[in-house]
């Protein structure tokens, strides 16, 4: 339980400064992204859960969007991460990185 309270409160710090998902990401998504219906906000929620467990968050747009892949290789099997929900977190920074995005208001 003690380690939970610190993990939520760095998560509730954290997850505020994440891009929210808009209208046009959503619209961007479904153009790069076909295959899938994924609800960008779900991804938001699993990128801050799974990857704030070791380290602090990167803001996606903070890594240029070709470096994501790389970085999601490299992180997804420490991090334990089941196939789906690396494309599902993939998904949500390549879509927040894009080129264009603007720094949360």
């Amino acid at each position: 339980m003690r380690f939970f309270l610190p993990l939520a409160l760095a998560l509730a710090s954290c997850a505020p400064a994440l891009p929210t998902v808009t209208d046009a990401d959503r619209a961007w998504a479904r153009n790069a992204f076909p295959e899938t219906a994924d609800d960008l906000g779900d991804s938001r929620v699993l990128y801050a859960t799974k990857c704030s467990g070791c380290h602090m968050l990167v803001l996606p747009r903070r890594v240029p969007q070709r470096e994501w892949p790389v970085i999601m290789e490299k992180m997804a099997p420490k991090s334990k991460l089941l196939s789906s929900e690396h494309a599902q977190i993939l998904r949500y920074v390549l879509t927040a990185s894009r080129p264009g995005q603007l720094p949360p208001e």
